[in-house]
C-alpha cells in the first residue's frame, strides 16, 4: 500500500508485523499503549474541560509532552 509506505517514511518507522495467530508477539506494544493511556487520563482527572475542543487541545499538548519525555533507542536525538 503506497499510502502506508508514505506514512512509515514520514513517521520514521519500519513496519514489523506480528505473525498470524501469534498475539503474544505484540505484548510490549499493548503494554506501552496501556501505560500511556493511564498517564494521560490520570492527569485529565485534575482538569475540567468545557468543550470537546478544549479536551482535544489539551490531549494534543499532553501527548506531545509525553512524546518528548520518551527517547527512541535508535533515534535519541530526534524530536517532533
Amino acid at each position: 500500500n503506497a499510502r502506508f509506505a508514505v506514512m512509515c517514511a514520514h513517521y520514521l518507522f519500519d513496519p514489523d508485523f506480528c505473525n498470524v495467530a501469534a498475539g503474544w508477539e505484540k505484548g510490549i506494544v499493548e503494554k506501552n499503549v496501556q501505560d500511556s493511556r493511564r498517564r494521560i487520563w490520570l492527569d485529565a482527572q485534575d482538569c475540567q474541560f468545557h468543550s470537546f475542543e478544549e479536551l482535544n487541545a489539551w490531549l494534543g499538548q499532553r501527548c506531545r509532552a509525553l512524546w518528548n519525555e520518551l527517547t527512541h533507542p535508535q533515534y535519541s536525538g530526534l524530536s517532533d
